[in-house]
């Protein structure tokens, strides 16, 4: 493509627009849900206020667009599935409510892909099986689909009929969850340096499922003690498992540390994060989602000191802890 430009992305910049923009959706809904680059409003109630939805759909896209500058399609439902997927069938700068009695129509003809919750290695094993559109997704008992695919096959079953109970929850998806800290003393120990990148990541992917969210991207970084810094970051499948991210946080440290230098901070980033709708990949039998589910429940009881693992276990010996966890410099992660 020899007339491609290349422009770099400005973050902060488009915080500020959406910040602006889930102001204006704050002065109607009730209940507001913000994710990246869009968001959920529940307008249970509001009948009397709002009687006419479609004509607040219009009111809202030029209220955006006067004030914001921004084109934005809305997408009306009974629930917030199938509010999306109407959003999705009038993109770009659209408007549909979808009734009813339009329902039934409108979910039989789609593609099965389009049932939230079935990624590319669900659709493959539907495809497998000659079963293309939610008509003939349809015609899969529950029983077969739970067999197949556990309790994610059975909320497609719902799904594929228009029920969705998510309910809309006041949060937001955050840019990226970031820890990080100083040693206490300048260190070239490579044991001491992978538990604590170790423990790190640990309370990083806690925080992420706390939100309900799963992480593709991590960025590893370290400091020497002359200040020279270094970091590098990955992508890789959408994940709330420690055991599927640690194993790149390895591969990026190991890959940045190259000098005969002691260091004297690390850190991680996760970002790029998608909603955790509890679909499993393929083959997946969930064990390490129960196992942290069941971490994570002891920890919210007793404290995330209550249980060290993996490498992590190498820093009892070298640093002082509590019923929140290692005693660090960063006092972010102390609390």
């Amino acid at each position: 493509c020899p007339g491609i430009v290349v422009l770099e992305g400005r973050h902060e910049i488009y915080r500020c627009f959406t910040s602006a923009l889930w102001e204006i959706l704050r002065r109607y809904a009730p209940a507001l849900e913000c994710l990246l680059d869009e968001a959920f409003c529940d307008f249970t109630g509001t009948g009397t206020a709002y009687p006419d939805f479609l004509e607040l759909g219009r009111r809202l896209r030029r209220e955006i667009r006067d004030e914001v500058g921004l084109a934005v399609t809305v997408g009306i439902g009974r629930n917030r599935m199938l509010s999306k997927l109407a959003a999705k069938s009038v993109k770009p700068d659209g408007l549909r409510l979808l009734a009813p009695e339009e329902e039934e129509p409108f979910l039989l003809s789609l593609p099965v892909g389009k049932i939230p919750g079935v990624g590319p290695k669900t659709r493959e094993l539907f495809a497998d099986m000659n079963v293309r559109t939610v008509r003939e997704f349809r015609e899969i008992p529950l029983r077969t689909l739970e067999a197949m695919l556990g309790k994610v096959g059975a909320a497609l079953y719902e799904r594929a009929r228009g029920r969705d109970t998510r309910a809309v929850h006041e949060r937001e998806i955050p840019r990226s969850i970031s820890r990080e800290t100083t040693f206490h003393e300048a260190t070239a120990d490579r044991g001491e340096i992978d538990g604590m990148f170790t423990y790190l990541l640990d309370r990083a992917m806690r925080a992420a499922r706390q939100l309900g969210l799963k992480v593709r991207t991590v960025k590893a970084k370290i400091r020497y003690s002359d200040w020279r810094d270094e970091e590098a970051a990955r992508s890789f499948p959408a994940t709330a498992v420690d055991e599927e991210v640690l194993p790149v946080v390895r591969a990026l440290y190991r890959g940045l540390y190259a000098r005969r230098v002691t260091l004297r901070h690390v850190g991680l980033v996760l970002s790029n994060f998608t909603p955790d709708d509890g679909q499993l990949a393929l083959f997946d039998d969930g064990r390490l989602q129960r196992l942290h589910g069941a971490v994570d429940a002891v920890r919210d009881k007793f404290g995330d000191g209550a249980i060290v693992a993996g490498r992590a276990i190498d820093l009892l010996s070298r640093l002082p802890k509590d019923a929140y966890g290692y005693v660090l410099r960063t006092p972010s992660l102390t609390k």
